[in-house]
């Protein structure tokens, strides 16, 4: 007996591939190739990236996984945070063809544009296992602060919430 499943028309597309099929799409309208060794000014694929805050510090990580940690380079500039680097293609392999190929290669670029008052010396980056973990401290600007919301209308004292 077959079971009967709903039918998604996006069902197959995960957000990262529909993104990757519609760079290539538009890529592919203005003649740009991927498939060719041509230099290009922009990134050949983007790593995946997640943010936050804790314990009075701004991390940054970011999905590196085949990268030498010796092509990676970070670089702060005007509160400007960029990682940029390059996974290098493995060797192509001579015993027949893909029957799948989704590894991306070639150079990366990604910047971060940072709160005003960062200090560049106090900036650490570690990388392990594939993944590249960068802790700044943040400034006091970023702290969050308490507002006052007042109601209309009640006279009791305004209430607070945390920013």
């Amino acid at each position: 007996m077959f079971d009967l499943v709903r039918w998604s028309p996006f069902g197959s597309l995960s957000p990262f591939r529909l993104h990757r099929e519609v760079d290539e799409l538009v890529g592919r309208f203005f003649g740009q190739n991927r498939t060719t060794s041509e230099p290009t000014s922009e990134p050949a694929w983007w790593p995946a990236v997640e943010s936050w805050a804790s314990d009075g510090n701004l991390h940054i990580r970011v999905a590196l996984p085949g990268v030498d940690p010796k092509d990676v380079e970070v670089s702060l500039t005007d509160n400007v945070l960029t990682v940029k680097g390059e996974r290098k293609a493995q060797t192509e392999r001579q015993d027949g063809g893909y029957y799948l190929r989704e590894f991306s290669h070639g150079a990366f670029e990604r910047s971060f544009a940072l709160p005003e008052g960062v200090d560049p010396a106090k900036v650490t980056a570690k990388y392990t296992n594939g993944m590249l973990e960068i802790t700044l401290p943040a400034p006091l600007s970023v702290a969050p602060k308490k507002v006052d919301i007042q109601i209309e209308g009640q006279p009791s004292e305004p209430k607070s919430i945390k920013a």
